[in-house]
């Protein structure tokens, strides 16, 4: 069957992630659709994952632990929960309606904004930021011994992926 430009594809393999590329996404539409592995601090008294500075990054372009922390869904998780520990949450990447409650993921939220008539698209596109939020449905938690090393190698893996795809 031939995808049309409304529909969007779920990832079904873990994409390592950053708490910041989805606590900062400007546009909800425009988050990772499917499922991920996100390394941060297990908050303490709530349902976050917290960001860990990445030392490997340029000095202007870190921020401090705790700078961002995205939403955690324990629903369907049935393990232990290590508050205050570095670890690595897989599971799969949501948007919640503040307003309604009602849960969707980008794809969707994406063929629905692609899929309206031009001004539609614009008023609604304008909302999606103020009424989505992100979290994350936790499939699994470990913790991690060296989490700052780990998102270190993720990143760097990332940008030998994107060099290979340019170099091709």
């Amino acid at each position: 069957m031939e995808k049309t430009q409304c529909e969007s594809t779920f990832c079904e393999h873990y994409k390592p992630l950053l708490v910041e590329e989805i606590a900062l996404v400007e546009n909800p539409a425009d988050l990772h659709n499917g499922k991920c592995s996100v390394i941060g601090t297990l908050a303490c008294t709530d349902n976050r994952l917290v960001s860990l500075r990445v030392p490997d990054l340029p000095s202007e372009m870190q921020l401090p632990d705790g700078a961002c922390s995205v939403e955690l869904c324990f629903n369907i998780y049935c393990g232990i929960t290590p508050r205050g520990k570095h670890v690595e949450v897989t599971g799969i990447l949501k948007l919640r309606n503040t307003s309604t409650g009602v849960t969707t993921d980008s794809g969707n939220l994406r063929s629905t904004l692609l899929c309206t008539g031009e001004e539609e698209f614009k008023q609604q596109d304008a909302e999606v930021s103020s009424i989505y939020i992100p979290y994350i449905e936790v499939h699994h938690i470990r913790t991690i011994a060296h989490a700052r090393e780990l998102i270190s190698c993720n990143l760097e893996l990332r940008k030998l992926n994107l060099l290979n795809m340019i170099e091709h």
